[in-house]
């Protein structure tokens, strides 16, 4: 096929040999969006005739729907703020444009594509726009795999096992309270990103170079972010001061932020998963997670937490692509942040890793997870775990020295109890009762005898 591309693209393709990787055909997909809107605008206040906004429309359509990918051609790792993309659409509608009209018509990628626009805007927003979907992709990801901890919180609410802090012994917990606290990680930070997804919603478009609107207006400002919300779905409006909107990316970070902190819950998770599942013998072995390949080429009958190994290393890679996100922030200046190419590269890298891998993390690991509930008795029963239990009978150093004897004989705590003949037997089976242990309860005991 004939390249759509014309002389700037070239020359982005001569400058920017870096990655071996284009742009990212998400990002593509929002510039495209974005000059959409901007040809109604410039049609709405009559900088260009109906004929040039049809074509231009067409060409912009062309590329929504997924068509010429390989047009797009420049590299994601770029200089220029993002002009050489911006470039490389403002051609190819261009391009397709003439063709629409059959060559009687020249469609200009710069007087007619980019009229009252400049990169400066035009990035930004598409930014925002990818953003906004790739943050609902996430959520979509998300609400999976909180519904199915939901679903585990409630199948295992009557498995009692024991609590581990400082990974040592602590005090009893229901599986089905640690999945409960799973759910709840993840519906808490689901509520995050939708409730800062406002923070993209104010875009710089019509701002032009710095933020002057210079060779565009305030109807064009008006009619531009009116359209790109009708195109996409979300409220988009001009930014109160389309100087700060231009020159500052904090709304970008704090997005960066947001998806840092679950991604560090979330590996968090994925630790205490392969742990509990580690085994078979040897291990904690209180989980049996699905078999999804061989564990070992040489150790027969191996199974290796491949899918969790998956997300954590998924977590280590979208933390480096936030850290490099913060870093085109900090180095950004006066006027503009010049950095946004490697910004957007990473950050749609790091949604489009984060999306899959929940998705992967659920179907494959989660769902088909089981408790192995014999070992998780066994464990709890050679515990020493309920003994917090007895400080309020009796204290904490009369507690603490039956531990340490348990310990040291490696006895069972109730064997100490009786041996001591510190409570009657009523009161312990009523105080160790293990259940009764993972709630909150008001009753106090004082059967000593």
């Amino acid at each position: 096929m004939k390249k759509l591309y014309q002389g700037e693209t070239a020359k982005a393709i001569a400058n920017f040999q870096i990655s071996g990787q284009p742009v990212n055909l998400m990002l593509i997909n929002a510039v495209a969006t974005v000059k959409k809107a901007a040809a109604l605008a410039n049609f709405q206040t009559e900088r260009f005739d109906k004929k040039i906004y049809n074509a231009i429309k067409f060409a912009a359509d062309q590329i929504i729907q997924g068509k010429y990918p390989e047009q797009f051609v420049t590299d994601q790792v770029q200089g220029g703020a993002g002009t050489s993309t911006n470039m490389n659409v403002n051609e190819v509608i261009s391009s397709l444009a003439v063709e629409y009209l059959k060559g009687k018509v020249i469609i200009h990628p710069n007087d007619h594509v980019n009229l009252g626009q400049s990169t400066n805007d035009v990035i930004p927003t598409a930014i925002k726009v990818m953003l906004l979907r790739q943050i609902d992709e996430l959520i979509s990801a998300m609400k999976l795999l909180e519904k199915e901890f939901q679903r585990k919180s409630i199948a295992y609410k009557d498995i009692v096992k024991v609590g581990r802090t400082h990974l040592q012994d602590a005090v009893p917990i229901t599986l089905g309270q640690s999945f409960g606290a799973y759910a709840t990680f993840m519906k808490r930070n689901i509520q995050r990103f939708e409730e800062n997804k406002k923070y993209l919603y104010q875009t710089n478009l019509g701002g032009t170079a710095l933020g002057s609107a210079i060779n565009s207006s305030q109807s064009y400002l008006k009619f531009a972010n009116a359209e790109l919300a009708k195109l996409t779905g979300y409220p988009f409006k001009p930014a109160p001061d389309l100087f700060d909107a231009t020159q500052n990316s904090d709304d970008f970070l704090h997005i960066a932020n947001i998806l840092k902190t679950f991604t560090a819950g979330l590996s968090k998770i994925c630790n205490d998963l392969r742990m509990l599942a580690s085994g078979p013998r040897a291990g904690l072995g209180e989980l049996i997670l699905p078999e999804v390949q061989k564990g070992s080429s040489i150790m027969p009958g191996k199974v290796n937490p491949v899918i969790l190994e998956l997300m954590n290393q998924i977590c280590y890679q979208v933390f480096g692509n936030v850290e490099t996100a913060f870093h085109a922030a900090l180095n950004s200046q006066f006027e503009l942040n010049a950095m946004l190419p490697i910004y957007a590269k990473n950050m749609n890298e790091a949604f489009i890793l984060m999306t899959n891998g929940l998705k992967t993390l659920t179907e494959k690991a989660i769902k088909g997870l089981k408790p192995n509930e014999k070992k998780i008795q066994e464990l709890f029963d050679n515990s020493l775990c309920t003994a917090t239990a007895l400080n309020r009978y009796l204290g904490y150093d009369q507690t603490a020295k039956l531990v340490k004897n348990a310990v040291k004989n490696q006895t069972q705590l109730i064997d100490e109890l009786k041996k001591e003949k510190l409570l009657d037997e009523a009161a312990l089976k009523k105080i160790l009762q293990a259940k009764a242990l993972t709630e909150p309860s008001d009753e106090f005991l004082s059967h000593r005898n």
